[in-house]
């Protein structure tokens, strides 16, 4: 009893050191998101420090004053997410509710509640602006989200989320199955890209208070730090940790964390400066090429 315990405690505590690792990253990731298609294409940018002070004074705030209830909802269903994904290792005390599509559905609705899709879509009566805040991405971001259960359920049966596609990817390593989660993720990633710094403060433009400004514009990054996340969870399952692998094995996965997320940053910026985001085209051919490298590891065993 007092082993399952204990075993219990140390979930619990890898659960509260990936939330606050990943919340400490997340001024780094909106920086590189922020400022790397710039760089990319030989323009000056600017410190993360202005971003790192933002997210600090974003966190204080909250600490001495509290959170609205819109922004309480979508930062505490955002820790869950972040505590819930398999970052470093799946020994984890809520790794059974890591299933991608429960967690990319969720995902999507605190970015829905953190700027609302409609916000920027509609003011005074006409339409405004950018719509590529609106909700067009969403609708086949979820079906995509349904394909990844779709090949998961065909090409390995009988796993429990991400932590069970860990675990039969660390056993009995899939080519077809890897490759196909790949390509879901860099389709996930093509059509419902992280948000752009221009398109949240178009959408708060009709929110009067600079502190509440900044902390919406802070807690989209984070929801940006999240989807990152589960985007290179999602790209590189055989990356993560399993319970058992000792501290060796924990420090490997931190080591394939940083890799991971750096890739999918690269990879993002990359297709945000080229200007193949939300690409219809781009996307379908993606998920096409999911389905048939699935289809081809499952008939090849």
């Amino acid at each position: 009893m007092m082993v399952h315990i204990i075993s219990w405690l140390e979930a619990l505590a890898q659960d509260v050191f990936q939330s606050v690792l990943l919340a400490i990253l997340a001024p780094f990731i909106a920086w590189c998101l922020r400022c790397g298609p710039a760089w990319f294409g030989g323009i000056a940018t600017v410190s993360p420090y202005p971003i790192i002070t933002q997210h600090l004074a974003f966190w204080h705030r909250g600490w001495k004053v509290g959170f609205s209830g819109r922004d309480g909802v979508c930062l505490a269903a955002l820790l869950t997410v972040m505590a819930v994904l398999p970052a470093i290792t799946t020994d984890l005390f809520w790794i059974s509710l890591a299933d991608p599509l429960l967690v990319g559905v969720l995902l999507l609705a605190i970015r829905s509640i953190a700027v609302p899709p409609f916000t920027a879509l509609v003011r005074d009566g006409r339409i405004a602006g950018n719509t590529r805040t609106g909700i067009r991405p969403l609708v086949p971001a979820f079906l995509l989200l349904c394909l990844v259960e779709a090949l998961s359920a065909l090409s390995a049966s009988g796993a429990d989320g991400l932590g069970g596609l860990c675990a039969i990817l660390h056993i009995e390593p899939g080519p077809g199955l890897e490759g196909a989660l790949a390509a879901c993720a860099l389709a996930l990633g093509i059509i419902c890209p992280p948000l752009r710094h221009e398109d949240v403060v178009m959408a708060l433009s009709d929110v009067r208070d600079r502190e509440d400004r900044n902390q919406r514009r802070v807690l989209v990054e984070l929801v940006n730090c999240g989807w990152v996340l589960f985007l290179s969870d999602l790209a590189f399952p055989s990356g993560i940790a399993l319970p058992g692998s000792g501290v060796t094995g924990w420090f490997s996965g931190l080591g394939l964390l940083g890799a991971r997320l750096i890739l999918v940053v690269l990879v993002l910026g990359g297709l945000r400066t080229t200007g193949q985001e939300r690409s219809s085209r781009l996307t379908a051919l993606f998920a096409g090429l999911a389905l048939l490298i699935a289809l081809a590891g499952r008939f090849a065993t």
